[in-house]
Parts: C-alpha cells; sequence; structure tokens
C-alpha cells in the first residue's frame, strides 16, 4: 500500500525525488505514520525491484540529493547502510548513459565526495570491503570516479584515508577487483595522476594507521629528506604493475606527467644505470655495424655493371662480399623474428597506438623483410633485386633515428620531428594530395595530346603535369601561357590559384602549425622522451632471462611492523615545503648504510 508503481518505488522514495524546502517534514511524517502502524523497516529499506534502478533504496536516494539531515534521520531509523543498487543505470556499458558508484551507500557518498556522510555510515558499521559487480570495492569505485583534479584531490584524500584507516582485516588497497586491478593500478590504468600521486606520496602520520603508508620518511635535515617508497604492485617484474599500465597504454593523454611522480621516475632511471643503458648501447652497436655492412656490400658490388653478377669466391674480394651478404641476412632473419614477437607481444588495436608506440617496430620489420626478399633475389639473379635493397637500405639508417632516444638532446629532437610529421606533415600532405589530383586532372585536360614529331608540352599528360604543379610548390616552376591548351587564359587562371592556395596558402600553415607544435612541446618535450625511453627500458628488461630479471630488480625488502616490503629509498631536496612533522625519523641522518628495519 506505501508503494507507487509496479517497479517498487515508494512514497518515500516519490518524496525524496522531489525535493524542495518541506521534503524532510514530509519524510519525518512518513516515518512516523509507518512506526506506527508497525512497517518502518519495510518502508525504509524498500528497493526498487526491477527495470534500471533495481535495488536502489530512500537511502541511496538521500546520499544522491546530499540531504544530510535526511540521511542521518534514516540512519537512526534503521536503514540498510549495505543495500545494493545494481540496476543498469548504476552499472552502465558507457559513461554517459548512467552513474557508476559501486553500489553500497557508502560508495555513493564517497563518490560524490560527501565527507560526514560517508563517516556517519561508517559509524553505522557499513561494509568497507564489499565488492561490487564488477568486483570493485569503494576505493577501486572512489578512483574510477572522482575528479582528478588538483583542486579536487584534498577532498579525495580525507575521504580515502577515513575508509582505508576504518577497515579492519587485509588492508584494503590490496583487494583486487574481477580484472585483477587494485586501486593504485585503477588510478594509473585511467590515466589519474593526482589521485595516483597521491596513493604514492601517502604517508599516515597516526602509529595506528602508519603501516598502510607507501612512503615512510626516515630522516629530514631543512630541505633535504630520505624516505622509502613501497614498491608494491609498481614495478614491472609483476604481472600487472604501474608501470606497464602507463607505459603500454597510449589512450592516458599525460602518462609522460604521470612517469615524473615519484618513485616510478627514480625506479626508471635506476633500471637505466643498471642494465638498460648496457643492453641499449649493445643493441646500438649491433645494428650500426649491420647498416655499415649493409652499405659497403650495396656500393662495392663486384662486377655490378654485369647481370648476373658471377659469384666469384676465388678471390679475396668476392669472398668478402658474400660474407657480408651472409652475415646481413641472418642480421635481417634475427630482427624480423624480433620484431613479430614484438608486435604479437603489443597486440596494436587501432591506428593511434601503432604510429605513437609502434612505429619503430613496423620500419624495423619492413627494412629486415626488404633485405631478405633482395637477398634472395640477388642470389636468384634477379635484376629488380636493386630496387628493394636500396628501398631496405635507405629505411635502415632512417631507423637510426630509434637510438636517439638514448640521449637527452637527440632524444627531444626525434620527439619533436616525430610529433610533427605525425601531427602536421600527414595533415598537410592529405589537403595537398587533394589539391595535386584535382588540379594535375583539370590541367591536363585542358591541354591537346602531344603528337609524336613536334616539341610536347609538360602539362600533355597527368603525370608530368603533377611533376610540374610539384616544381610550382616548391617555387621552382613557371607561371606562363601554354600554347598547346585549348583554352590558355582559364589555364594560367587554374594554375594562379592553385600556386595561391599550395604555395602561399598550405605552406605557410604548415610552417606556423609546426611553429606552434614544437613550442608547445618544447614545454614537456623531456618528459615524452622519457617515456619513450621508458618504454625502451621496459622492453629491454622483458628480455632477460628470470635470472638476470631478478638480480636486475630495483630495490631490498624492508620490514615493517609485522610484514616485509619491497621498497626503494630516495633522497629529496625540497625547498618549498620542509618536512618539519614527518611520521617517522632517524635521529643520526649522517649515519652510515640504510636500515632495513621501519619503525611504527
Amino acid at each position: 500500500e506505501f508503494k507507487v508503481s509496479a517497479n517498487g518505488q515508494t512514497y518515500l522514495m516519490k518524496a525524496l525525488l522531489n525535493f524542495n524546502e518541506k521534503t524532510k517534514e514530509t519524510v519525518e511524517l512518513l516515518l512516523t505514520f509507518a512506526e506506527d502502524n508497525g512497517f518502518l523497516k519495510v518502508l525504509i529499506n524498500a528497493e526498487y525491484e526491477n527495470g534500471d534502478y533495481k535495488g536502489q533504496t530512500a537511502l541511496h536516494i538521500a546520499i544522491e540529493r546530499r540531504c544530510k539531515d535526511i540521511v542521518k534521520l534514516l540512519l537512526n531509523k534503521g536503514a540498510d547502510v549495505d543495500a545494493k543498487a545494481c540496476g543498469d543505470f548504476f552499472n552502465p556499458k558507457m559513461n554517459m548513459d548512467g552513474f557508476y558508484f559501486g553500489e553500497t551507500p557508502l560508495a555513493l557518498a564517497a563518490c560524490t565526495n560527501q565527507l560526514e556522510i560517508v563517516q556517519m555510515l561508517l559509524e553505522k558499521g557499513s561494509d568497507t570491503g564489499f565488492q561490487d559487480s564488477r568486483g570493485n570495492t569503494v576505493l577501486h569505485a572512489l578512483v574510477e570516479v572522482a575528479d582528478d583534479s588538483e583542486n579536487y584531490i584534498n577532498s579525495i584524500k580525507q575521504i580515502y584515508e577515513e575508509i582505508l584507516t576504518k577497515h579492519e582485516g587485509e588492508n584494503l588497497e590490496a583487494v583486487t577487483n574481477n580484472k585483477n586491478l587494485t586501486p593504485v593500478h585503477l588510478a594509473a590504468q585511467r590515466g589519474k595522476r593526482w589521485i595516483l600521486k597521491y596513493i604514492l606520496e601517502r604517508e599516515l602520520k597516526d602509529k595506528k594507521t602508519r603501516n598502510l603508508s607507501r612512503k615512510h620518511t626516515t630522516w629530514a635535515y631543512g630541505p633535504v629528506s630520505s624516505s622509502v617508497y613501497d614498491l608494491t604492485g609498481l614495478d614491472a617484474d609483476q604481472d600487472i604493475s604501474v608501470l606497464k599500465l602507463i607505459v603500454y597504454n597510449s589512450e592516458i593523454p599525460e602518462r609522460h606527467e604521470m612517469l615524473a611522480l615519484e618513485p616510478l621516475n627514480t625506479v626508471l632511471c635506476m633500471k637505466w644505470e643498471k642494465f638498460a643503458s648496457k643492453m641499449f648501447s649493445i643493441s646500438f652497436l649491433f645494428y650500426f655495424t649491420y647498416n655499415v655492412i649493409l652499405t659497403l656490400i650495396s656500393y662495392y658490388r663486384p662486377n655490378r655493371d654485369k647481370f648476373p653478377v658471377p659469384l666469384d669466391l676465388s678471390r679475396h674480394s668476392g669472398r668478402l662480399h658474400f660474407s657480408g651478404q651472409v652475415f646481413v641476412f641472418i642480421c635481417a632473419i634475427y630482427l624480423m623474428i624480433k620484431e613479430s614477437i614484438e608486435l604479437i607481444l603489443l597486440r596494436p588495436s587501432d591506428l593511434k597506438i601503432v604510429l605513437s608506440d609502434a612505429w619503430f617496430h613496423i620500419t624495423f620489420f619492413l627494412q629486415a623483410a626488404l633485405i631478405i626478399v633482395s637477398s634472395i633475389m640477388c642470389w636468384s639473379s634477379l635484376k629488380e633485386c636493386v630496387i628493394v635493397l636500396v628501398l631496405g637500405l635507405s629505411l635502415g639508417w632512417i631507423n637510426m633515428l630509434y637510438y636517439t632516444r638514448g640521449f637527452e638532446t637527440l632524444g627531444i629532437y626525434s620527439v619533436m620531428v616525430q610529433k610533427v610529421i605525425l601531427n602536421d606533415v600527414l595533415k598537410f600532405l592529405l589537403v595537398y594530395a587533394l589539391f595535386l589530383l584535382g588540379f594535375g586532372v583539370a590541367l591536363a585536360s585542358l591541354v591537346n595530346t602531344c603528337p609524336d614529331n613536334n616539341d610536347c608540352s609538360p602539362y600533355s599528360s597527368y603525370h608530368t603535369t603533377v611533376l610540374e604543379l610539384f616544381k610550382l610548390t616548391l617555387g621552382l616552376g613557371d607561371l606562363e601561357l601554354q600554347k598547346h591548351s585549348l583554352y590558355p587564359e582559364l589555364f594560367l587562371a587554374l594554375l594562379v590559384l592553385y600556386v595561391l592556395l599550395t604555395f602561399v596558402l598550405l605552406l605557410n600553415m604548415l610552417i606556423a602549425l609546426m611553429g606552434e607544435t614544437v613550442e608547445e612541446l618544447s614545454k614537456k618535450s623531456k618528459n615524452i622522451w622519457k617515456l619513450q625511453r621508458a618504454r625502451t627500458i621496459l622492453d629491454l628488461e622483458r628480455r632477460l632471462p628470470p635470472y638476470f630479471r631478478k638480480k636486475f630488480r630495483i630495490g631490498q625488502f624492508y620490514h615493517f611492523n609485522d610484514n616485509h616490503r619491497w621498497c626503494i629509498r630516495i633522497n629529496e631536496l625540497n625547498w618549498t615545503e620542509f618536512n618539519t612533522s614527518v611520521a617517522c625519523t632517524e635521529e643520526d641522518p649522517a649515519k652510515k648504510g640504510i636500515p632495513d628495519t621501519l619503525h611504527g
């Protein structure tokens, strides 16, 4: 009798949905009437029975309407603090088709930034360890939904810590969802930079909850401090790690900024110094040697005026040339197999990922394939092998740009070149190709076919017309009347229009856009270069055998209270904020050695 519709909506829910200045008074009257007639619990905990809002109760609605007084009233009257709103609206497939918050009232209050209501629910015994249909805890839901901005992070910190510290049992931050992601993994996957920064640098002052910190400052002297960071879930030696989720996810717009966070930045720098720089140098020397030998055997071919080239192993030069061919062929096979494996592991799902992260894998693979094909063609005495060979030779030296990422100055320059080509030059070439196609066909159609015995106009055929137009674009052609044209004035007018659109407009737009791109990249090019180097580091680490991967692992075990954690020590300098009140400090910062025990 207290229900309005067949889907389970009650008069109490309807009153809350139509919120106004008299809503509180109406709710109190409904609750008093229900209590007097013995169905208070039923009314308060009634829920939508089907449809988009299945499982939603009056408490959910009151929290969503931000009615703190009504929420308190419902809780005091015995509202179910663990009711689960699991309708389609609360678990949308697309973000804008509904609102995901984690099903429970506690998760809803957390996701809508209502700290006082969160505290009220926790006092009433709300289940902080509940996992919804996605396997997410309230911390997962908070990371998923919360606005990731510097201004908003302070309120998120309070709610996050309130729930984390009130949870009993295992560390709530270690619980994984259906995709095997912890909250810190989810923050990395979603590109929530400020939330990730907070989680990585969280340092709790209270001794009772200090074991939940991920950062422990051991000593501080003026602006200098030494801290131990927990690497659990961060390093790439684990199946799912923050580093992998950031580096291999090109859909994160500011992932280069996320890698600048500590301890991620220090971990990557130490990996580079410990093993990656050596492996990278070896790879560079191998590919450079491969290109040099390929260049030498291509340019100094014996009897290259003859075809097919006779294989003369009786002379020293012939044996040397053949040895070089075999070496290059074996190297090309190795490169082709290696890059095939890399592309399979990458599994590019769209063009953006290929262009941003996998272009060098594709060019290395293509160059190796060209060299293999050209070698087989040459040994089969096919004259066309030279065409394939010169293409592979050119691409081989272009691929050397990949190794500029090992050097900061050259790496930053390479980043700018890459971004300008992908962002500006490709768009220019697309528009330019349309102009070239349209004007080429039009101008070629206005010129009479050239008889074999007369002087031909350069515009008499389509391919020669395109060449002349390209020369005009570069300022190398001539604007003149064509006597072979059917309508010389129209022909000249089209040429002038073409020059205005390409030489004057398109080229100057390209120059302006490239200048803007370079100016924008100059502010963040170093971090973008570090991102490219980070990918190289993880790729090199993945190739290591398990023994060496374990041997080169960054960090060490620290004993903290009743457990061991894999951590890294970082010394930091901060002139803007002195660490005057740190959670745990050593009396003697000059003490030699690194303590492996942190006292809680």
